[in-house]
């Protein structure tokens, strides 16, 4: 047998080994928790058996091997790599690692990979509950539930009353709506959510997707609080008396306009003449439009000395309803002044009622004035490649222009963004104009060598030092943006313009800034002392638990011990709601666990009117939508390899 058969076979061995040990516990937390609910049993041992599926396949076994077994130096580690062809080593290595790995894992203890002290364990507790359950439970007859003790528990609060009124926002124009103890709402999103709570209690506290406030009692008697509907979660009631209310909230957002050209509708280029260009938009909003209009960008020049003029075509608006405009305008081509190697690239933008609302952008096209009279390519793609870093960095000098003029009318935040979307699109422009040249010396030493290069005449041009002002140019543009301070950063923008264009007016020196390649001297390879070298080892990464693994597995837990308690079951309805609680902290965005935290509430309000039987039928339909969503955000979940250098 090979080497590599035998490694094969002795971690296919331990892999089976691992899934016997995930199938066991799996099976006895399901058991335990079937004790109360078969099917919060089944979904249980499937969330176990799904979070603990990534420790059974053979690199966590190899790891697994390796940390049980410290004397191994990631061995057996780097030879499953190299048998999966995850890592490459000459034949000769190869053989020697197969070697040595099979012989070490076949030695190696393996007791201590499987955590056998926690299944023992567990099993022990399921034979126990299951026993106890036997035994105590009796048969019943002709429906008459058996004789249990009824435990009395703390009453609930059954006086708490909290009626929810949400003001949409006023460009919505959209009414006012009100409800009392609601299972859930539907809100726009920055809607005004008003509470007037109605309890006996001294206290009231109000947690919005976890930003808790305490409610103020007005002069009605009731707690009143406020907040604004940010995004989909749950509205949290408590009072210090022990009532609490768990409320849904699905927040939609207000969605931005959508906007279209509708003629021309394509790029267009003439090779002169004088045509008469009908412009026709549509936009529409599911609120209502604020405004809409035609804007277009002229590029003019030619070589590296581009000019921009940004300016706007008046529009014949025809508004068909509040949510549906449309825009016309008809204009000749020597009104926008064209001439021979210009373009034109206009584009329509709409904006709807929100306050500093941001504006929706059409598809843009362009119209050139070309002798050839062909088909353009795509806008601002020009023959020469070099020419593109120089007319990109022109355009980031309007935006950034741009944004100078709108900072008034811009709130902070949106102000910073805007700046920040700016710096991206400068480290883009730098990173592209960086590849090009083949890179940037940041070292001093490499620098110092380099300096004499220039005086042997090797890069005595002025092409690249310029070049390089560009790049620093650049980056300071790009701090400068990140700040949100475009006003220093226009400085050095047009800095690193003026720059580019020296550097592309020299003949094209930029072809000869590129770095000599410098030849390896094979007769000093190898060469050099190693008396200081140190080993050294990989470090594995832990496989952290799952954090919502873990409390989707309390959650179906939780609903289990509900559905077996019968009558003896303490406070039911301070249960649920503590259930419904963490259903949606568990993840707000799920509509699955926010419809659970609902359909918990909605059994916490009837609890006392429907029988037992109903009660365990509700109970097994939400452990089962539970377990569901636990599958299905479980079934991929990712595998930490550790560091792979």
């Amino acid at each position: 047998m090979s080497p590599d058969e035998g490694l094969a076979r002795t971690l296919n061995r331990l892999v089976v080994q691992a899934r016997i040990a995930t199938a066991l516990e799996a099976a006895a937390v399901g058991a335990i928790a079937a004790a109360w609910s078969i099917p919060a049993g089944l979904g249980l041992a499937t969330v176990v058996a799904v979070a603990r599926a990534s420790s059974t396949v053979r690199p966590t076994v190899a790891r697994r091997l390796e940390r049980a077994n410290p004397a191994l130096n990631n061995l057996v580690v780097t030879a499953e790599e190299i048998l999966s062809g995850t890592l490459q080593s000459r034949p000769a290595i190869r053989q020697r690692v197969m070697e040595e790995a099979t012989s070490a894992a076949r030695g190696a203890g393996t007791r201590a990979m499987w955590p056998v002290g926690r299944i023992t364990a567990l099993l022990v507790i399921a034979t126990v509950i299951w026993t106890a359950r036997t035994a105590y439970t009796t048969p019943t007859v002709a429906g008459v539930p058996p004789d249990r003790p009824n435990i009395p528990g703390p009453a609930p609060s059954s006086d708490l009353q909290v009626a929810i009124t949400i003001d949409p926002p006023a460009y919505t124009g959209l009414p006012s709506t009100k409800s009392v103890n609601p299972a859930n709402l539907q809100a726009i999103e920055k809607s005004r959510l008003e509470f007037s709570i109605t309890s006996a209690a001294q206290g009231v506290d109000v947690d919005v997707n976890g930003l808790k406030t305490t409610a103020t009692r007005g002069a009605d008697g009731a707690f009143v609080d406020s907040a604004i509907a940010a995004k989909s979660g749950y509205v949290l009631v408590t009072t210090q008396d022990g009532g609490r209310r768990v409320i849904s909230m699905a927040v939609n957002p207000d969605a931005l306009p959508t906007v279209r050209v509708v003629s021309p509708g394509k790029d267009l280029v003439f090779a002169g003449g004088n045509p008469r260009l009908q412009f026709e938009i549509e936009g529409a909003d599911d609120y209502g439009l604020r405004s809409m209009s035609l804007k277009f960008t002229k590029v003019s020049g030619s070589g590296e000395q581009f000019e921009f003029e940004e300016g706007e075509i008046p529009l014949s608006i025809q508004r068909s309803s509040p949510t549906a405009w449309k825009g016309n305008a008809t204009r000749a081509l020597e009104e926008f002044g064209l001439h021979e190697g210009d373009m034109l690239v206009y584009r329509a933008v709409a904006t709807d009622g929100r306050p500093a609302a941001t504006e929706a952008t059409s598809d843009s096209y362009f119209i050139e004035i070309s002798r050839l009279g062909g088909a353009a390519g795509d806008a601002f793609t020009l023959p020469e490649e070099e020419t593109r870093y120089a007319l990109s960095q022109q355009m980031l000098i309007v935006k950034t222009e741009r944004l100078i003029r709108q900072r008034g009318s811009l709130a902070v935040p949106d102000f910073a963004e805007n700046a920040r979307e700016l710096a991206i699109e400068q480290r883009m422009i730098r990173s592209e104009l960086v590849f090009m040249l083949g890179g940037e010396i940041e070292d001093e030493a490499v620098e110092a060598e380099q300096s004499t290069e220039l005086q042997e005449g090797r890069l005595a041009n002025r092409g690249q030092r310029d070049l390089r002002a560009a790049t620093v140019a650049m980056s300071q543009a790009e701090k400068q943006l990140t700040d949100a301070n475009p006003e220093k950063a226009l400085e050095a923008e047009r800095s690193a313009v003026a720059a580019l264009q020296r550097a592309f007016a020299r003949d094209r020196y930029i072809l000869r800034a590129l770095a000599a390649s410098t030849p390896l001297d094979e007769k000093r390879r190898l060469t050099g002392a190693a008396p200081d070298a140190i080993g050294w080892r990989r470090q594995l990464l832990s496989q952290e638990d799952d954090r919502k693994a873990l409390r989707l597995a309390d959650l179906i837990q939780g609903i289990g011990a509900l559905a077996a308690g019968g009558p003896n079951l303490t406070d039911p309805r301070r249960r649920l709601s503590v259930l419904a609680e963490l259903s949606v902290r568990i993840d707000p965005q799920s509509a699955v666990l926010r419809q659970a935290a609902v359909n918990l509430q909605q059994l916490a309000d009837a609890w006392a009117g429907i029988d037992a039987g109903e009660h365990r039928r509700r109970l097994d339909a939400i452990a089962a939508d539970v377990a569901g969503e636990a599958r299905r955000t479980l079934a991929d979940s990712p595998t930490p390899m550790g560091d792979r250098r």
